[in-house]
């Protein structure tokens, strides 16, 4: 079996700094790492060749700094590392990162009968590029897979996929599906594993090829015009927190103790026993003290 992950590199979401001043961020801040997603899409694919046999392949686009996310990606247990790059891509838009990966995914993986993308970067979050590529290689897609489960049926050699994957308002969905498939997943899919040091240092050492993706692409694809307008960068905001207002009927100092407590300041419990009917007048004439009555 036969199977292609596309990765992404992204910026580590701890290191993000907004500079409060300008609005821009802090570009020498950012801690550069493998896609969350991408890389649950990565052990799923090293666990399925683990099972059946097969090759691993990852490709990404970014320049020479994004081969470390290939790195990891090797470290992980991914047999080849492929990275795509031209001066130009810097400017493309997620259609033109389609067109360039499926191309190369044709030419380099010609036989791929899975494909794994990760749902969604955690930089733009745009979850274009798993759905545009399945109708880019004309492969049937499922996406959102938070479970995956491979079986071979006994005298065959055909795999079937069963997989679950999340939908709106908290429902699931079991789905069964035949390869070749194209599976975008969520980055609760596994806990990939964490590489052993012969594995990072013969990554490291690794020999990553570049190819040069704008011969492989439509003239149309690659002249694609930014479709995204960037209007601000902020960090999100906290919520506002709830202050309770004090007891007119107490003093000022006391007032001003249950602000900055919080409305803590006052708070007493008390315990009552008795019958029911006891226990109901109690809670009656609570309420009214209250002014609930």
């Amino acid at each position: 079996m036969h199977i292609c992950v596309c990765i992404k590199q992204t910026p580590d979401s701890s290191s993000v700094y907004i500079d409060p001043i300008t609005g821009q961020p802090d570009y020498e801040r950012f801690v550069q790492i493998l896609n969350p997603a991408d890389a649950c899409a990565v052990e799923a694919a090293v666990r399925l060749k683990e099972q059946f046999g097969g090759s691993v392949t990852a490709i990404t686009l970014g320049p020479q700094d994004a081969e470390g996310a290939l790195r990891a990606a090797l470290a992980i247990g991914v047999d080849t590392a492929l990275r795509l790059w031209h001066p130009q891509a810097g400017d493309w838009g997620p259609f033109a990162v389609v067109a360039a990966s499926g191309a190369c995914i044709q030419r380099e993986v010609p036989a791929a009968d899975l494909v794994l993308c990760g749902d969604k970067s955690s930089d733009w979050s745009s979850g274009i590029v798993g759905p545009a590529l399945a109708e880019k290689l004309a492969l049937p897609q499922i996406t959102g897979v938070m479970q995956l489960h491979a079986l071979r049926e006994q005298g065959q050699d055909t795999i079937k996929l069963q997989v679950t994957r999340r939908l709106e308002r908290g429902y699931r969905e079991v789905l069964e599906a035949e390869l070749p498939v194209l599976l975008t997943v969520t980055g609760d899919l596994n806990e990939p594993r964490y590489p052993s040091l012969p594995a990072h240092l013969a990554a490291l050492k690794a020999t990553i090829p570049v190819i040069d993706p704008l011969p492989l692409i439509d003239q149309a694809d690659g002249a694609e015009a930014e479709e995204t307008t960037l209007l601000e960068i902020y960090v999100p905001r906290p919520r506002p927190r709830r202050i309770a207002a004090p007891d007119s009927r107490h003093s000022a100092f006391e007032r001003i103790g249950e602000i900055i407590a919080g409305g803590a300041a006052g708070h007493k419990t008390r315990l009552v026993e008795g019958s029911p009917e006891e226990l109901a007048r109690a809670l009656v004439e609570f309420l009214r003290e209250k002014g609930f009555l």
